[in-house]
Protein backbone atom coordinates (compact mmCIF):
# COMPACT_ATOMS: atom_id res chain seq x y z
CA UNK A 1 0.00 0.00 0.00
CA UNK A 2 0.79 3.85 -1.19
CA UNK A 3 -0.12 6.53 1.38
CA UNK A 4 -1.62 9.34 -0.21
CA UNK A 5 -1.39 12.65 1.84
CA UNK A 6 -4.61 14.81 2.29
CA UNK A 7 -4.72 18.23 3.31
CA UNK A 8 -7.31 21.09 4.07
CA UNK A 9 -7.90 23.97 2.31
CA UNK A 10 -5.62 25.73 4.35
CA UNK A 11 -2.78 23.57 3.48
CA UNK A 12 -2.82 20.91 6.89
CA UNK A 13 -2.22 17.52 6.23
CA UNK A 14 -4.88 16.36 8.02
CA UNK A 15 -4.73 12.29 7.33
CA UNK A 16 -3.73 10.17 4.50
CA UNK A 17 -5.89 7.32 2.02
CA UNK A 18 -4.19 3.66 1.46
CA UNK A 19 -3.62 3.04 -2.08
CA UNK A 20 -2.70 -0.53 -3.99
CA UNK A 21 -0.71 0.69 -6.89
CA UNK A 22 -1.66 -2.93 -8.18
CA UNK A 23 -4.94 -1.25 -8.59
CA UNK A 24 -3.73 1.25 -11.29
CA UNK A 25 -1.01 -1.03 -13.40
CA UNK A 26 1.01 -4.31 -12.50
CA UNK A 27 4.14 -2.04 -13.42
CA UNK A 28 5.58 1.00 -14.77
CA UNK A 29 5.39 0.75 -18.58
CA UNK A 30 8.02 2.87 -19.37
CA UNK A 31 8.07 2.49 -23.34
CA UNK A 32 4.34 2.59 -23.41
CA UNK A 33 4.95 5.86 -21.19
CA UNK A 34 7.09 7.24 -23.60
CA UNK A 35 5.23 6.82 -26.57
CA UNK A 36 2.26 8.27 -24.64
CA UNK A 37 4.12 11.52 -23.69
CA UNK A 38 5.50 11.97 -27.43
CA UNK A 39 1.50 11.53 -28.72
CA UNK A 40 0.72 14.09 -26.09
CA UNK A 41 3.72 16.57 -27.08
CA UNK A 42 2.68 16.16 -30.68
CA UNK A 43 -0.53 17.22 -30.34
CA UNK A 44 0.11 20.52 -28.53
CA UNK A 45 2.71 21.55 -31.73
CA UNK A 46 0.87 24.49 -33.50
CA UNK A 47 2.16 23.38 -36.62
CA UNK A 48 1.13 26.58 -38.29
CA UNK A 49 5.01 27.27 -39.83
CA UNK A 50 5.40 28.32 -43.21
CA UNK A 51 7.73 29.31 -45.57
CA UNK A 52 6.90 31.32 -49.19
CA UNK A 53 7.23 29.99 -52.98
CA UNK A 54 8.72 31.28 -55.89
CA UNK A 55 5.12 32.34 -56.67
CA UNK A 56 4.24 33.81 -53.05
CA UNK A 57 6.85 36.33 -52.77
CA UNK A 58 6.80 40.10 -53.87
CA UNK A 59 8.51 41.46 -56.70
CA UNK A 60 10.13 39.54 -59.77
CA UNK A 61 7.60 40.72 -62.51
CA UNK A 62 11.07 42.11 -64.87
CA UNK A 63 13.69 40.02 -65.91
CA UNK A 64 16.57 41.41 -63.97
CA UNK A 65 18.67 41.99 -67.37
CA UNK A 66 18.68 40.74 -70.56
CA UNK A 67 19.38 36.81 -71.70
CA UNK A 68 22.16 37.54 -73.84
CA UNK A 69 26.00 40.02 -73.86
CA UNK A 70 25.72 41.06 -70.35
CA UNK A 71 28.59 38.18 -69.82
CA UNK A 72 26.44 36.74 -66.44
CA UNK A 73 24.60 33.77 -65.49
CA UNK A 74 21.09 34.10 -67.19
CA UNK A 75 18.11 35.20 -65.12
CA UNK A 76 14.44 35.10 -65.40
CA UNK A 77 13.33 36.61 -61.68
CA UNK A 78 14.60 37.83 -58.70
CA UNK A 79 12.11 35.55 -57.18
CA UNK A 80 14.51 32.60 -57.85
CA UNK A 81 15.53 30.54 -54.83
CA UNK A 82 19.01 31.14 -55.76
CA UNK A 83 18.62 35.36 -55.52
CA UNK A 84 18.22 36.73 -51.64
CA UNK A 85 14.52 37.44 -51.02
CA UNK A 86 13.76 35.10 -53.82
CA UNK A 87 11.32 31.75 -52.98
CA UNK A 88 12.44 28.63 -51.16
CA UNK A 89 12.76 26.00 -53.32
CA UNK A 90 11.53 22.77 -50.89
CA UNK A 91 8.54 25.08 -48.54
CA UNK A 92 7.20 24.15 -45.32
CA UNK A 93 3.79 24.25 -45.13
CA UNK A 94 1.32 24.22 -42.27
CA UNK A 95 0.84 20.84 -40.66
CA UNK A 96 -1.29 19.06 -38.14
CA UNK A 97 0.91 16.62 -35.79
CA UNK A 98 -1.12 15.26 -33.19
CA UNK A 99 -1.99 11.63 -33.78
CA UNK A 100 -3.28 8.99 -31.30
CA UNK A 101 -2.66 5.72 -29.53
CA UNK A 102 -5.31 3.57 -29.80
CA UNK A 103 -7.66 3.47 -27.17
CA UNK A 104 -6.56 0.20 -25.29
CA UNK A 105 -3.31 1.69 -25.34
CA UNK A 106 -4.18 5.04 -23.86
CA UNK A 107 -6.16 3.70 -21.06
CA UNK A 108 -3.07 1.42 -19.86
CA UNK A 109 -0.52 4.34 -20.20
CA UNK A 110 -3.17 6.39 -18.03
CA UNK A 111 -3.21 4.03 -15.41
CA UNK A 112 0.58 3.22 -15.47
CA UNK A 113 1.26 7.26 -15.52
CA UNK A 114 -1.12 7.11 -12.33
CA UNK A 115 1.02 4.73 -10.73
CA UNK A 116 4.65 6.18 -12.20
CA UNK A 117 3.41 8.82 -9.92
CA UNK A 118 2.32 8.14 -7.14
CA UNK A 119 5.40 5.70 -6.53
CA UNK A 120 7.24 9.08 -7.05
CA UNK A 121 5.17 10.06 -3.93
CA UNK A 122 3.50 12.85 -6.27
CA UNK A 123 -0.19 11.82 -5.66
CA UNK A 124 -2.09 13.95 -3.27
CA UNK A 125 -5.83 15.50 -2.38
CA UNK A 126 -7.12 18.12 -1.13
CA UNK A 127 -10.75 18.60 1.04
CA UNK A 128 -12.82 21.58 0.83
CA UNK A 129 -11.32 23.43 -1.75
CA UNK A 130 -14.80 23.73 -3.48
CA UNK A 131 -15.53 27.43 -3.88
CA UNK A 132 -18.78 29.29 -4.28
CA UNK A 133 -17.02 31.85 -6.17
CA UNK A 134 -13.52 32.46 -7.83
CA UNK A 135 -10.89 33.01 -5.63
CA UNK A 136 -7.30 32.88 -6.73
CA UNK A 137 -5.80 34.19 -2.92
CA UNK A 138 -7.35 30.76 -1.65
CA UNK A 139 -6.06 28.21 -4.04
CA UNK A 140 -2.34 30.29 -3.95
CA UNK A 141 -2.49 30.68 -0.58
CA UNK A 142 -3.24 26.02 -0.47
CA UNK A 143 -0.42 25.80 -2.66
CA UNK A 144 1.84 28.04 -0.79
CA UNK A 145 1.23 26.30 2.69
CA UNK A 146 1.22 22.96 1.92
CA UNK A 147 4.50 23.61 -0.53
CA UNK A 148 3.67 22.92 -3.60
CA UNK A 149 3.96 26.54 -5.10
CA UNK A 150 6.08 26.81 -8.00
CA UNK A 151 6.20 22.75 -8.59
CA UNK A 152 4.57 21.90 -11.47
CA UNK A 153 0.91 20.91 -10.49
CA UNK A 154 -2.10 20.08 -11.75
CA UNK A 155 -5.35 20.39 -10.17
CA UNK A 156 -7.92 17.27 -10.71
CA UNK A 157 -11.81 17.60 -10.14
CA UNK A 158 -14.56 15.74 -10.78
CA UNK A 159 -16.17 16.95 -12.89
CA UNK A 160 -15.86 21.32 -14.28
CA UNK A 161 -15.87 23.25 -11.67
CA UNK A 162 -15.93 26.63 -13.01
CA UNK A 163 -14.45 28.69 -9.97
CA UNK A 164 -11.65 26.59 -8.90
CA UNK A 165 -10.86 26.94 -12.93
CA UNK A 166 -11.09 30.56 -13.07
CA UNK A 167 -8.99 30.76 -9.25
CA UNK A 168 -5.90 28.41 -10.91
CA UNK A 169 -5.77 29.87 -14.27
CA UNK A 170 -3.09 32.70 -13.18
CA UNK A 171 -1.36 30.81 -10.59
CA UNK A 172 1.95 30.09 -12.35
CA UNK A 173 3.10 26.23 -13.27
CA UNK A 174 -0.40 25.17 -12.19
CA UNK A 175 -2.98 23.57 -14.22
CA UNK A 176 -6.69 22.36 -13.92
CA UNK A 177 -8.31 19.08 -15.33
CA UNK A 178 -11.30 16.95 -15.03
CA UNK A 179 -10.33 13.49 -14.04
CA UNK A 180 -12.16 12.28 -16.96
CA UNK A 181 -9.89 14.22 -19.22
CA UNK A 182 -6.52 12.84 -17.47
CA UNK A 183 -4.14 11.16 -19.73
CA UNK A 184 -0.47 9.53 -19.35
CA UNK A 185 1.04 13.18 -21.35
CA UNK A 186 -0.99 15.24 -18.72
CA UNK A 187 -0.05 13.29 -15.65
CA UNK A 188 3.83 12.97 -16.74
CA UNK A 189 4.15 16.75 -17.21
CA UNK A 190 3.34 17.71 -13.73
CA UNK A 191 5.10 17.06 -10.97
CA UNK A 192 2.28 17.05 -8.20
CA UNK A 193 -1.12 15.56 -9.17
CA UNK A 194 -3.81 17.31 -6.36
CA UNK A 195 -6.85 15.53 -6.72
CA UNK A 196 -9.85 16.90 -5.03
CA UNK A 197 -11.50 14.68 -2.42
CA UNK A 198 -14.42 13.76 -4.76
CA UNK A 199 -12.41 13.08 -7.74
CA UNK A 200 -9.77 11.04 -5.63
CA UNK A 201 -12.64 9.12 -4.31
CA UNK A 202 -14.24 8.73 -7.49
CA UNK A 203 -10.82 7.32 -9.07
CA UNK A 204 -10.20 4.61 -6.29
CA UNK A 205 -14.05 3.82 -6.51
CA UNK A 206 -13.52 3.12 -10.41
CA UNK A 207 -10.19 1.80 -9.83
CA UNK A 208 -11.83 -1.29 -7.57
CA UNK A 209 -14.88 -1.86 -9.97
CA UNK A 210 -12.62 -2.32 -12.88
CA UNK A 211 -10.48 -5.08 -10.95
CA UNK A 212 -13.42 -6.98 -10.03
CA UNK A 213 -14.58 -6.85 -13.03
CA UNK A 214 -11.43 -8.18 -14.15
CA UNK A 215 -10.75 -11.41 -11.52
Amino acid sequence: MTQIKIFNASGAETGTLDLDPALLDKTVRRALLKEALIAHLASLRQGTHKTKKRDEVAGGGKKPWKQKGTGRARAGSTRSPVWVGGGHAKTVEPRDYSYQLPAGQRRIALLSGLRYRLEKGGIFAVEGLDLSKPNTKTVAGFLKKAGFSGKGNLLVSEGHQESLYLSTRNIPRTDISERRNLNAGTILRHSNLIFTRSALDALVVELKANKKESA
